[in-house]
């Protein structure tokens, strides 16, 4: 009866110990436009009048977001059916 009680506790509390992953499929240009998008929103905070330690933590963010995009990336070459060719023609 111990065991059971364990064993059920331990996957209790290793279930919200899970990751849980998101998968998002962009066309290269439009991850392209929002990378140069981030770089461009950098240079601006660096630009302003914004005290030194905002600044900062905007960089800090921006940088952060590209680093974990850049580890996390996967290039698919699997090209996509638009919509409209997928679907069957009616007769």
């Amino acid at each position: 009866m111990k065991k059971i009680l364990l064993v059920g506790a331990s996957v209790a509390l290793f279930s919200f110990a899970a990751e849980k992953f998101i998968t998002m499929r962009m066309p290269e240009p439009t991850v392209n436009y929002h990378w140069n998008n981030l770089n461009n929103i950098k240079l601006i905070a660096d630009q302003s009048n914004l005290p030194h330690a905002q600044v900062k933590f905007i960089i800090a963010a921006i940088d952060s977001l590209q680093k974990d995009m850049q580890k996390n990336a996967r290039l698919d070459s699997a090209v996509a059916i638009p919509a409209q060719t997928a679907l069957p023609k009616k007769k």
